[in-house]
């Protein structure tokens, strides 16, 4: 596999045991900063009643696309340009919105796109879920998140460990309501918002 990550590929069953919960048949994943794609194909192959839109920028595309072909199920749909810092997300309405790993690496300004995006194309009732490590109250839960927030920002200043209250803040300006906070292996948490019903 091409640029195959040890990261996604260790984090990938717990992932699928929480998204089974979460997720119905015959519903359309959007993934959001898919990578090698190796969380598309997993979670593809187990759930197969729903279809996995895999998405990311465009110098990332030609090895997911390579992956996806390779070693992907036919409901993985072939993998599109999603651009956060353009705003150019697919046209079609999605059940569920899924990220993992993307929110603590892009900056701030591209979080808040990310969600706001996210609640656009959700349909109603749709899920959008946030994997990744976060701060609560501005206190990181671990000695070890700490140690990789100071990692990501001496790489790039603009990233970093979110505050869950700010995310959550984030969510419900965008139309979003909270509905999960789990707590995963390796320090990690998945988030769960859910689209409000229009009023």
């Amino acid at each position: 596999m091409e640029g195959f990550s040890q990261a996604a590929d260790n984090n990938k069953t717990p992932i699928l045991e929480v998204l089974t919960s979460w997720l119905s048949d015959d519903q359309l994943v959007l993934e959001v900063g898919s990578g090698t794609g190796q969380h598309a194909i997993h979670m593809a192959a187990a759930l197969k009643g729903i279809r996995w839109q895999p998405t990311d920028c465009l110098e990332v595309l030609p090895n997911l696309i390579k992956n996806i072909s390779t070693y992907g199920t036919s409901n993985v749909l072939t993998p599109t340009n999603l651009d956060l810092s353009l705003n150019q997300w697919p046209a079609e309405k999605v059940d569920c919105v899924y990220s993992a790993n993307v929110i603590h690496i892009v900056s701030e300004a591209l979080v808040e796109k990310l969600i706001k995006g996210a609640a656009r194309n959700l349909s109603e009732g749709g899920l959008l879920a946030l994997y990744g490590p976060f701060k609560y109250r501005g206190t990181f839960t671990t000695p070890s998140n700490a140690d990789f927030d100071s990692w990501l920002k001496a790489r790039n200043p603009e990233s970093g460990v979110r505050d869950f209250e700010w995310i959550l803040e984030l969510a419900k300006d965008s139309g979003l309501s909270f509905s999960e906070d789990r707590s995963m292996p390796a320090n990690n948490q998945f988030l769960a918002f859910r689209r409000q019903k229009e009023s």
